[in-house]
């Protein structure tokens, strides 16, 4: 017993002495000469569109001192070292940066003492070998005095591994030809740059949500009495399962807007935004998402298993919605906007064609193909923005 007592208190000292400051085989500590802390809340995950491949993340950059820091480039690299997959700096690095919490920043570079700004970003690569393993970031800093120290200074952020899972394949939420992909895949989008606070988290539930809207045959999104929602081209089509799932939530009773309307049918909350809404369990942490539905026209009740193609409800205009349309997106949680938006793919669709924006259907200019187009045809990809498409 002495010599089992004697070699644990062995063993014990020499766990002791390995955490002794000074003597641990660890890279030692140093404080960081710009104290930012850089932070991407979910790591990006390739998706397919427009034949290329796409990664959309966020970098949260928190300054954690009191003077301000300015923020001058930033690059994002991926295993070359040597060569940046990509750089900003002045306009362009304005342009991708939001600066939660804070209004009428003449300047959303400067980051205030204790102040956090949002990098959204996007890397495109022509070809899915070409996608990095890892990311890391470097951000370039603004001297505090440049008549003493004329360089920039440099953090270097750790390395995010670029998640490549098996895409998730899905059948098309609606049927049918010439659906509008409005504020669909872009990294200005409204959808894309939607962070909210739900439940203590900040989470962009819609990174990959898509607005379908359609174009009638003679190119315009409505006909008649735009007042009436039976008149928008878009409604009443049948919403359709994405895939076999389980229904795990359903909301109904919110009434519809009128499209020409300043004021919703109800007073727009976290609860109403997304109108009568339902939401399947895809399986492997998959929820699909689908707002501002018709009210009473539901098919199915929670607790229902469907089957992939099976009609859910009709497309209509309600919660927080100016016309007639289906949101659709893709989470990893069940809940409307609290879980971070997942990337998916189509089974197949066709392109008729980009509009330029929606002003030509506001307006009445109306759109159709152009003379000699062709039909593109697309299989497990995602639809950019402003794209009209074809489903089978």
């Amino acid at each position: 017993m002495a010599q089992q007592l004697s070699t644990l208190l062995l063993i014990i000292t020499s766990l002791l002495a390995s955490n002794i400051p000074g003597r641990s085989s660890t890279q030692a500590q140093k404080l960081s000469a710009v104290p930012v802390d850089l932070q991407i809340p979910l790591a990006p995950t390739p998706v397919k569109a427009d034949g290329k491949f796409h990664l959309f993340y966020e970098l949260h950059i928190t300054n954690f001192r009191s003077r301000s820091l300015e923020l001058t480039r930033v690059e994002v690299v991926g295993d070359n070292e040597a060569s940046p997959l990509a750089s900003y700096r002045n306009a362009e690095l304005t342009s991708r940066l939001a600066r939660p919490g804070a209004t009428d920043i003449a300047d959303k570079r400067i980051i205030d003492g204790g102040m956090r700004a949002v990098m959204f970003l996007q890397i495109t690569v022509e070809r899915e070998a070409d996608l990095p393993r890892s990311l890391h970031h470097r951000l370039f800093f603004k001297p505090e005095d440049p008549k003493l120290d004329s360089a920039e200074r440099v953090v270097d952020g750790a390395r995010v591994i670029v998640q490549r899972p098996k895409p998730l394949v899905l059948n098309p939420p609606l049927r049918g030809d010439r659906w509008l992909a409005t504020d669909a895949l872009a990294n200005d989008s409204t959808h894309r740059r939607t962070l909210l606070v739900v439940n203590g988290n900040a989470r962009i539930a819609q990174r990959f949500a898509i607005d379908w809207s359609r174009i009638g045959a003679d190119g315009q999104a409505f006909h008649g009495d735009p007042s009436k929602n039976a008149n928008w081209y878009p409604y009443g089509a049948e919403v359709l399962a994405v895939a076999n799932a389980v229904v795990v939530d359903v909301k109904d009773g919110i009434p519809e807007n009128d499209p020409t309307a300043d004021k919703k049918a109800v007073p727009i909350t976290i609860e109403a935004v997304p109108g009568k809404y339902s939401i399947l369990d895809l399986g492997d942490r998959h929820f699909a998402f689908y707002a501002h539905l018709q009210p009473n026209s539901f098919r199915v009740k929670v607790g229902d298993k469907v089957r992939r193609g099976q009609a859910l409800a009709l497309l209509g205009n309600s919660g927080n919605a100016d016309a007639p349309h289906l949101h659709f997106h893709i989470t990893n949680g069940n809940s409307p906007l609290g879980a971070e938006g997942v990337p998916y793919v189509f089974t197949s669709f066709e392109v008729l064609g980009v509009i330029d924006s929606l002003k030509v259907l506001v307006n009445g200019e109306g759109w159709k193909p152009s003379p000699g187009a062709t039909v593109d045809k697309r299989r497990f990809e995602l639809p950019t923005r402003y794209a009209v498409i074809n489903f089978p």
